[in-house]
Order: structure tokens, then sequence, then C-alpha cells
């Protein structure tokens, strides 16, 4: 019976061409067309006219670098980039889909250009085993022990680990999406069972995440008997606790006498050739980050200095008519720790050591403190920004003025 019906459509089907009731071209035509229209939507990247009148795209090399092409039609330009889908996109390698990832997330303003420097980094770091399998035919297995054996080979903190498992959801959730895998990843990660001894710990002592209350003290003392202009932008760090990229951002109109309006940040990223950028964008680290920063009224001498040193140029500080980045002041700061004999400290830690002292002055209400620190709430304070500044010394006294039973 099926046979017969199929005999009969075919029959029929050949007796309309044969009439001329269909072009067997126009037929074959339009499936092309339809083709490649569809492997055009999986071409990523847009496509433009020079104002040379030449036709531009990016697309993706087996080296996980984008590359520039273009031709004199745009016809010629997508056969080039259909031609470039069907060896690669259509059965693409966990490069592939990370490439198109990370970079529609950076295209569409998602992330900033630093963040995606950041995923590059973590991706070349711990996936050079990984990045040539063909996507499809990743299993859940070969997932787990690409975790598990990643963990391992690189004795993993559970932060590094969550920095990897951000791009493994962003990987996997993207290439669903496409179609090319019918698993979800975030079942699959929930189902990798970890032990508490799995992951590397850290301890750190105070004293290598604060300055020490000397240390602190022979250090002011030292950036106000020598007030360049690096050295006051490191004194009022340790005077308002400001982020470095906070700091190297900041132009003359947002200090209005003693008070300092925090709203842009320094961001760093690598472009495609690797070159390091160091960029101002208009908005800080959070949205907390957007607060008025007090000095104190004995340290407002810090900022008529700054003045008279840098009376010229937008920002604050600048040397040579440009503005001084923040691993300047970074040298600067690691320079002085040496010369004093302290324990090298980067500019973070001056930002602890601020912290610190707010919560240790005991007087200083908590909404003030998240204000000042640009915090969301106290909690972050405590737990990443709250250290012991006392040597032993220092606590043997304290004790000895306390009546223990």
């Amino acid at each position: 019976m099926n046979k017969l019906k199929y005999d009969q459509g075919t029959e029929i089907l050949q007796f309309i061409i044969n009439n001329g009731m269909i072009d067997i071209s126009d037929v074959q035509n339009s499936i092309e067309t339809m083709k490649r229209e569809e492997l055009l939507k999986k071409h990523p990247y847009k496509i433009w006219q020079g104002k040379d009148g030449e036709w531009y795209t990016k697309l993706l090399e087996s080296d996980g670098k984008k590359k520039l092409r273009h031709r004199k039609s745009r016809k010629q330009l997508e056969d080039v980039i259909i031609d470039h889908i069907k060896k690669t996109v259509e059965c693409p390698t966990i490069e592939t889909i990370f490439e198109e990832w990370a970079s529609i997330r950076l295209e569409r303003g998602e992330i900033e250009k630093s963040t995606y420097s950041r995923y590059k980094r973590d991706f070349d770091r711990y996936f050079a085993k990984f990045k040539s399998y063909k996507i499809q035919s990743v299993t859940e297995l070969e997932i787990e022990d690409f975790v598990k054996r990643t963990i391992r080979e690189f004795n993993l903190t559970r932060k590094a680990f969550s920095n990897m498992r951000t791009l493994i959801y962003g990987i996997f959730r993207y290439a669903k999406k496409k179609g090319l895998v019918c698993f979800t990843i975030k079942t699959v990660m929930d189902d990798i069972e970890f032990s508490k001894n799995e992951f590397k710990k850290v301890h750190h002592e105070d004293n290598e995440q604060v300055f020490m209350i000397n240390e602190e003290e022979k250090m002011v003392e030292y950036l106000k008997d020598n007030p360049d202009l690096l050295n006051l932008g490191l004194l009022l760090l340790f005077k308002t606790g400001l982020r470095i990229g906070e700091l190297t951002a900041l132009n003359k109109e947002d200090i209005n006498g003693n008070i300092i309006h925090i709203s842009r940040t320094e961001t760093i990223y690598q472009d495609e050739n690797g070159e390091t950028h160091y960029d101002v964008k208009d908005f800080p680290k959070t949205e907390a980050g957007v607060r008025d920063v007090i000095v104190p009224d004995n340290y407002k001498w810090i900022l008529t200095k700054i003045r008279r040193q840098c009376p010229f140029g937008n920002y604050v500080f600048m040397q040579g008519g440009e503005r001084i980045r923040s691993y300047v002041f970074r040298t600067r700061l690691y320079s002085n720790c040496r010369k004093l004999g302290i324990t090298v400290k980067s500019p973070h830690k001056v930002r602890k050591t601020y912290g610190s002292k707010l919560y240790d002055a005991g007087t200083i209400p908590e909404s003030f403190m998240i204000e000042q620190m640009g915090h969301t709430d106290i909690t972050c304070l405590k737990k990443h920004y709250y250290y012991n500044r006392l040597d032993n010394e220092e606590k043997q006294n304290i004790l000895n003025q306390v009546a223990i039973l």
C-alpha cells in the first residue's frame, strides 16, 4: 500500500515537472538559498561595509583568535563565511564555543573588557587539554573527569574553582541553546561529589593581609617626609581606603573640599594582540561603589599638595600629560616597603588596613563604615577586611591590663 502511494506521488510530481508547472532549477535555487540563510544565522559576528566599499567581518580561527576578513562584495564574503562554518561551526570545539559565548557577552555589554581578559586567561590555563574536544561528543563523565583532574593538577582553591566553573556553565549553557548538547550543565555539576579535602586551603597570617600598627606608622611618616605626587597618592589611600583603581581615575571635579565623590574606576584588559590597556570606565566596581568619601580634616592638606603638584589636566594624578596608571602606584608602594624593611604589601592591603581601623574604632556607625568602604553590607567588611593589627608585644601589653581569672 505504502509503495503504491509512493509510486503515485512520484508519477504526479514527474507529471508536474514534465508539463512545466514547476521549474526544477527554481526549486533547487530555493533550497540552496534556504541552506545559505540557515548557515549564515550561525555566524556570531556582524558584517559591515567599510568606507572603502569592501565588506568586512570577523572569523574565529582554529588558533582561537578572531581575524578580520574582507571581500569586494557581500556575496563573496558570505561565501567565505559559509565555507568557514561548514568546516568549523557545524562541529565546533569547546574552544570555538567559548570564544563565541565570551565575545557575544562582551559585545552585548554583559561583561567588561577586563572580565573578558580574565575569562581568556582562565580558559587558556585550565582548558588547554580539553579545548580541542568536539563539543557535540563530550559526555557528562568526561566533564566530571576534566573538573576533577583540573582541581588536582592546578591545586585549586574553592575561589579559583569558582572562576573555572563560571566558564564551564557559560560554555555548555550556550552550547545547549545552539542545540549542540542535550544535557543541563548545572545538573551535571551538581551531581559531582567533592570531598572537603579536595580543594587547596589557604591560610594567611594577619601581618600578610594588613599593615601592622608599627608598619603603618613607619610608612605614613615616610610618605609625609617624601611628599612627591606618587607618595601623596599612597598617603591618600591610607587615609580614605579608596580602591587603587578609584584613586587613579579621580577627576579634579570629583573633589569638593574634603569630600571625594567616587563614580568611576580604572579597568585593565588585554586586546586580541595581548597588549594591556588601562582605561577609565564611568562607573565603579560595584553599584555600592558610587559614594562620597570623607578625608579627615587633619589630612585635607594632602589634597592641597596634590593640586599644587599637578595643577593641569582633568585627572588628579597626571605625569607628562598622561593619567598615572595603577601599576605605577603599586610599584612605588612595593619599593617603599622594601626601603623601610616592611613585608611587601599591595594597595589592596592598604584598603584592608583602613577597613580594620574603622571597625576597631568601635564608635563608628556600621552604615557609615559601609558607605566609606563602598560595600553593600557590613558582612563584607567583617569577613574580608577585618584583621588583627597588633604585634605580640602590643597584645601582651593589652593582656597585662586585663584581670584574668
